[in-house]
């Protein structure tokens, strides 16, 4: 079995105790939409950002942390940290996980390449040697949304906006799955969306596409929906994950409910709305999963007593969006093996999903580096255990 990415990957910063009262944190806040300024829970690219608040980044961002260094530095990116994810929970399977995407040729590359190297997944750069690679600053601060957390990110895009469709190799497409994470992130692969899209349906693969905040359309067109490649991409996904801001955005809806029903009507074969700590949306018309109407799923009730209990295992969120992204992959190559090819549960995908995000808030960024094959995995199984209970899920085999 073969999984492959596309998308991004990068190297994040965060700053896992930051407060938005910060004055600077405040003044540089957007004021409406496309302007260039932060967005809580949202991303924004650092050019814009210096645009937004007429003054160089690099001098930003010394007054926004006052001489403190990040608390962690870690692989980051929608697609490769999904595909780490999976690949762990995946580790005593056959499977291959393969990232595909474009770095340049500095510091930075070697630092991506080194956090891959401890990680089980296999990864194919294309390297753009006159441009940097990409990275994210993350500014967390846990004591937003009532303790639960929130994350803001400004991203450089360095190489990952040379990386062209032309660039991805005929070699992706030979896989039973294909994750397209966070393409906003890599542009000229979003705009190309549908055409990887329909190159994957015609090989035969199972396709799943992970969206991120696209701040370039939302400049291009402030207020307008976002194109999700072109007007037939929805047609040929298998499964959508989006969060709740990204969904509205997407579709224009002024609710969730509406956004998932706009999901499916576009051609989405199903879909799955996060929101944070609240309730997840899922929805199917049929074909991978079977069909189900829009129904609410819980987060993790184990997850949230257990910090509640042990405020001290809170760590940051970052990277909880990507890892049930990974969770919800995990699912499908894992009924795959069985030989089963559709009519999956959507709820099912939905708790392997909220199990590995939550357990992502019990350690520091996005990406997960086990000492010894399982370890995660290990981790992650008394949660899913526990969201099948809490659920009533009846738990396979």
């Amino acid at each position: 079995m073969k999984i492959a990415g596309v998308g991004c990957c990068l190297v994040d910063y965060v700053y896992s105790d930051f407060r938005y009262e910060h004055p600077l944190f405040q003044e540089l806040l957007s004021k409406k939409p496309g302007d260039g300024g932060i967005i809580p829970g949202g991303l924004v690219f650092s050019e814009d950002l210096e645009a937004f608040a007429g003054k160089p980044f690099d001098e930003l961002l010394r007054q926004l942390v006052e001489g403190k260094l990040p608390d962690i530095s870690n692989l980051g990116g929608p697609s490769v940290v999904a595909l780490v994810h999976a690949a762990q929970m995946l580790y005593y399977t056959d499977a291959d996980v393969v990232f595909y995407g474009g770095i340049g040729k500095d510091e930075r590359a070697e630092q991506i390449r080194s956090f891959l190297d401890k990680t089980p997944i296999q990864y194919e750069f294309k390297t753009f040697p006159h441009l940097s690679s990409p990275s994210t600053l993350v500014f967390s601060d846990p004591t937003e949304h009532g303790g639960k957390g929130e994350r803001s990110f400004i991203n450089t895009i360095g190489a990952a906006g040379a990386y062209t469709v032309d660039d991805i190799p005929e070699s992706c497409y030979d896989a039973d799955i294909l994750l397209c994470g966070g393409t906003a992130l890599v542009p000229q692969i979003h705009e190309g969306l549908g055409t990887i899209l329909r190159r994957a349906k015609q090989k035969g693969c199972i396709t799943v596409v992970g969206t991120v905040y696209d701040f370039k359309n939302e400049k291009r067109n402030p207020g307008k929906p976002w194109p999700l490649g072109d007007a037939d991409s929805y047609q040929y996904i298998d499964l959508l994950i989006t969060d709740a801001e990204e969904a509205l955005k997407l579709t224009g809806a002024e609710t969730l409910e509406e956004a998932g029903r706009l999901f499916i009507k576009f051609g989405a074969s199903s879909a799955i709305i996060t929101h944070g700590a609240k309730e997840v949306l899922v929805c199917s018309q049929g074909g991978l999963f079977q069909p189900i109407s829009l129904t609410k799923m819980p987060v993790s009730k184990y997850v949230d007593d257990l910090l509640d209990e042990y405020p001290e295992k809170r760590r940051d969120s970052t990277g909880c969006g990507d890892n049930f992204v990974g969770g919800a992959v995990t699912y499908i190559a894992l009924e795959l093996k069985k030989g089963n090819k559709e009519s999956l549960d959507i709820q099912k995908a939905c708790a392997w999903g909220a199990a590995s995000g939550g357990f992502t808030c019990m350690y520091d960024g996005g990406t997960y580096y086990e000492l010894e094959p399982g370890e995660k995995r290990k981790a992650v199984e008394p949660i899913l255990s526990a969201y099948y209970q809490q659920t009533g899920l009846e738990k396979e085999n």
